[in-house]
């Protein structure tokens, strides 16, 4: 498989997941700022979604930019990534219906951590199957920040049990470390 076609193969699914993150959101009748306000959780976890699948969208695409070649691991890490984006939707829309139940919550960051867990194979498996010295093996040998999401994403799971809301705020704070990606390019 080519590069381009796991590429584009992988635009689609993430239009189609983006699309689906916004059809959860039902228009309020009547028209009104206080409409809008009964809505606001629903909207508030739309936002902080799209907003990470944009910038791990935005890091895919430039680290595939990078890599000289991918190989059948690196597609088949691409695709337990988008099993696990699929996800994100339905966590969504339960989180932002119930944003201070525990399970909703408990679900929305294991879902969003899983995802984040499985782009981190994706990226050794990219290293793996380019060359030690080329620019995208150099990048990503010296880029932290999937542990750093990790050790986040375990301290909102702790933190769950004890504040509920912190799942959906906390993976805003997640977003805002990727939301830098790779420059080098």
């Amino acid at each position: 498989m080519t590069k381009s076609r796991l590429e584009a193969f992988t635009d689609g699914v993430v239009a189609i997941v983006l699309t689906v993150l916004v059809l959860d959101i039902k228009i309020p009748d009547p028209s009104g700022f206080h409409s809008l306000w009964v809505i606001r959780n629903t909207l508030l976890a739309y936002a902080i979604s799209f907003i990470f699948v944009a910038v791990i969208w935005v890091n895919h695409h430039r680290i595939f930019q990078m890599a000289e070649r991918i190989n059948y691991r690196v597609v088949w890490s691409n695709i337990f990534w988008l099993f696990w984006l699929t996800l994100c939707p339905s966590v969504t829309s339960w989180v932002g219906r119930n944003p201070e139940a525990f399970w909703p919550e408990m679900a929305y960051v294991l879902v969003y951590t899983m995802w984040s867990f499985s782009f981190g194979i994706l990226m050794r498996q990219i290293m793996k199957a380019n060359k030690p010295d080329s620019h995208v093996v150099r990048v990503l040998s010296k880029d932290h920040r999937s542990f750093i999401s990790m050790f986040i994403n375990l301290c909102l799971i702790v933190g769950i049990f004890f504040v509920p809301m912190i799942g959906l705020f906390g993976r805003f704070f997640v977003s805002g470390i990727w939301i830098f990606s790779y420059r080098e390019l």
